[in-house]
């Protein structure tokens, strides 16, 4: 479902989709005849995504905020419906695509503050539908990743037309946000999150030292007016937020 909708320049429009799991946002790009997606859910999204996409001009690419089953899995189901797509994920992302490691299981904490509040949010528990159809890539239960049509980026890389890529690694090594500063739109992924209707830093971290340092770049970074979170509502950005 559509929850948000922002008009840019150079034809382009940019969408909040309110997935099982997470957010995934649509990039309709009409002066390329192009169009975008960040992140892509759960495989059970891929339905959903695949009606919302209807009408729009033609898939081009998935590009992940990070490599976490709710952000990545989706692919499993999606790249059926689209066969010219591929999904980008950022280099350090490497070793969990080609199975040689995998992602620790979250501890007690990470389980009270961050993923209890945003499955309870959403709405959403684990069903066998998305664990039998490839749910559990992105996972510590399940090696690898199908490495067809997957390009692997850098930070240096533009992966969306109109969007600077900001490296926010902290949650995840492999973590990067986009920034439009046209509009000063910024798509977080799991780096910042909206909980009871506050954006919060997220505090489940694979690097407290990598979040701080991410934290800093985000408050110097000018031109920022609204944070388009992987879970919870957009929201005007709060910079004082990144300084408690």
């Amino acid at each position: 479902m559509i929850t948000h909708t922002l008009s840019l320049s150079n034809g382009r429009i940019l969408h909040q989709y309110r997935g099982r799991a997470s957010n995934q946002y649509i990039l309709e790009d009409h002066t390329h005849g192009s169009t975008f997606l960040v992140d892509c859910g759960m495989p059970t999204d891929a339905p959903g995504l695949k009606h919302a996409l209807k009408g729009m001009p033609p898939l081009k690419r998935v590009v992940a905020t990070h490599f976490h089953v709710d952000h990545v899995s989706g692919w499993i189901q999606l790249k059926r419906h689209f066969p010219l797509a591929e999904i980008w994920l950022h280099e350090k992302a490497t070793p969990l695509v080609k199975g040689l490691e995998t992602i620790p299981l979250p501890g007690f904490s990470a389980w009270k503050e961050v993923l209890f509040p945003c499955m309870q949010a959403s709405g959403y528990l684990p069903g066998w539908t998305d664990i039998f159809k490839g749910g559990l890539y992105g996972s510590p239960f399940k090696k690898g990743f199908p490495e067809d049509r997957v390009h692997f980026f850098a930070d240096s890389d533009k992966c969306l037309p109109g969007f600077e890529t900001l490296p926010t690694p902290g949650h995840r090594p492999d973590h990067v946000a986009y920034f439009n500063p046209e509009s000063g739109a910024l798509i977080c992924g799991d780096f910042l999150l909206v909980i009871k209707g506050r954006m919060v830093p997220n505090s489940f971290l694979s690097s407290q030292e990598d979040q701080a340092t991410s934290l800093d770049n985000t408050r110097n970074t000018p031109g920022i007016t609204s944070v388009w979170p992987g879970h919870g509502d957009v929201l005007p950005f709060d910079y004082d937020v990144l300084c408690a």
